[in-house]
């Protein structure tokens, strides 16, 4: 196993995502992506861009949001590519920079990647308020968050989260279920 970070297009990291991710859709867009290889094979793909949550404020003030992580399965690649799109995020001026799990995911990549759970987030109700807008896993999520504007770590959100791991059922996507591949 050779791992290493190479450059990827929004557009390219969107279909690994499709392919990948086995519970969330690919995101509409993003700031920049960041990929790692195993040897020369696509091994994991990172999204960053604006934060969904309006209340965290937007890139103007230095907030981003790593919208999509989804890999192939190659262990440590998921941890390697956060890494990275930190780093860029920060390179970039970025000083804040968030993400999420669901609740009942281990959340082990962010860890590894040095990220802290800042809190814990209801469940949405609005989010398919507009068109084309749905809700794929509208439960709790975990709120990661790193970079020197990050909120502090909440320990006791970290503890709840950690006795959620593998408690808590998180629906596939549709398209990724065994017999319905390719069906949509």
């Amino acid at each position: 196993m050779s791992l290493r970070i190479a450059p990827i297009t929004v557009k390219d990291a969107t279909r690994a995502v499709r392919r990948w991710h086995s519970h969330h859709d690919a995101p509409r867009g993003g700031l920049f992506a960041v990929s790692v290889h195993d040897g020369d094979a696509l091994a994991c793909v990172a999204i960053v861009g604006r934060p969904v949550a309006q209340r965290l404020g937007n890139t103007s003030r230095g907030v981003a949001e790593v919208t999509r992580v989804a890999s192939g399965g190659t262990e440590h690649a998921a941890s390697m590519c956060l890494a990275a799109a930190t780093r860029m995020a920060r390179e970039g001026g970025y000083r804040r920079i968030v993400s999420y799990t669901l609740l009942g995911e281990a959340g082990t990549s962010y860890r590894a990647a040095g990220w802290v759970v800042t809190g814990l987030v209801e469940a949405s109700q609005g989010w398919h308020s507009r068109p084309g807008r749905t809700t794929m896993q509208g439960g709790a999520k975990v709120r990661w968050e790193t970079g020197p504007d990050a909120l502090p770590a909440d320990g006791a959100a970290a503890l709840v989260a950690g006795l959620c791991i593998g408690r808590v059922e998180i629906a596939a996507r549709r398209e990724t279920l065994p017999l319905l591949r390719g069906a949509a």
